[in-house]
């Protein structure tokens, strides 16, 4: 049995639509680039059907790309290897789907595995803007000042107590963050990379900094029901966009690296001039790890498809956490004359 490479890709794409569990909309864009690409080569290459490729025409392409990065390299291989292994099952293919494999490894650029970039301190920084708020009468602002520094308040103590990632708090509705009892629930359900919906944890702190963001934003905006919104002149009610949410953990991240940096603290300050919504997540994951938490139980709380992606990412630990370890458990000598 044969098929064009073009029919291929269209089985398959057709395939991972019905599928129950199929693959993300994104992800399958992706690997259709990739079987593009490869199809390219092959059309060159006098390829035309399924049954004609062989095993080294993998590794012979893979070797074409060297105007890409490591990683859309190693990107495109998982992609045409997919559609492959959905070949193979079909017996479509005029090889063995493991030749297949063996020689696009051997072909691939070796990738150093990434880590997650060190990061400060966040602990002073999620009540950054606590500092203003906390500076006078709730009515000494204009209105809009106050809520959204109520509203940033708000932001930055839930990225520090979920470890989410900015688009999934962005997208949270209030309907969806409330208890059955009306006040803001100690766990909320956010939606991930590849639309996978997981539970993720909102801390005492966090939920008092929300609950007075809402109750002072009910009387000016009480038809808004996204979570957090925009209280500025040109979309007011609207839900807050990324862009926005950038700037305000930005903001208040280079202010304090400037106070910082008064304060004889160089490298902390470098460190905070890199901080981004991101930067949180990181954050929690690193502490949470240097604290003794399970690696698996860091990984759910991410909703990191499985533990080796965390471990590669953040399982490194602080100079501190090595120290007292190693004064913990490391053996102490004898004493002279000991049998």
């Amino acid at each position: 049995m044969s098929c064009t490479l073009t029919q291929a890709l269209q089985d398959w794409t057709v395939d991972q639509r019905n599928r129950r569990r199929a693959l993300s909309p994104a992800t399958i864009a992706s690997y259709s680039d990739a079987w593009h690409a490869f199809m390219q080569w092959a059309a060159a290459n006098n390829r035309h059907t399924t049954q004609a490729l062989q095993a080294r025409d993998f590794a012979a392409w893979i070797n074409t790309l060297g105007h890409l990065a490591d990683g859309s390299v190693q990107t495109y291989s998982h992609g045409v290897i997919a559609i492959c292994k959905y070949l193979a099952d079909r017996g479509l293919l005029g090889c063995e789907i493991s030749l297949i494999q063996m020689h696009i490894g051997d072909a691939l650029p070796r990738i150093v595995p990434s880590r997650a970039p060190d990061v400060a301190d966040l602990r002073r920084l999620v009540s950054f803007y606590e500092t203003g708020l906390a500076a006078g009468t709730p009515h000494s602002k204009p209105e809009r000042d106050r809520l959204s520094a109520l509203r940033n308040n708000a932001l930055l103590h839930l990225l520090f107590s979920s470890a989410c990632r900015i688009s999934e708090i962005l997208a949270i509705d209030i309907s969806e963050i409330r208890g059955d009892h009306g006040a803001v629930a100690a766990r909320v359900s956010v939606v991930g990379k590849g639309n996978k919906r997981r539970t993720v944890f909102v801390r005492p702190h966090a939920r008092s900094a929300i609950e007075a963001y809402l109750l002072a934003r009910r009387a000016s905006f009480p038809a808004a029901t996204a979570l957090f919104i925009s209280h500025g002149p040109r979309s007011p009610g609207h839900r807050l966009n990324r862009i926005a949410a950038w700037n305000v953990v930005t903001h208040a991240a280079l202010t304090l690296a400037d106070t910082v940096e008064r304060d004889g603290r160089p490298h902390e300050a470098a460190l905070l001039r890199t901080t981004t919504p991101h930067t949180f997540r990181h954050f929690v994951a690193m502490w949470l790890l240097n604290e003794g938490v399970q690696l698996s139980e860091v990984s759910a709380i991410l909703g990191h498809a499985n533990t080796r992606i965390t471990e590669q990412y953040y399982a490194r630990h602080t100079d501190e956490r090595l120290a007292e370890v190693h004064d913990q458990f490391a053996a102490d000598p004898l004493p002279r004359g000991a049998p």
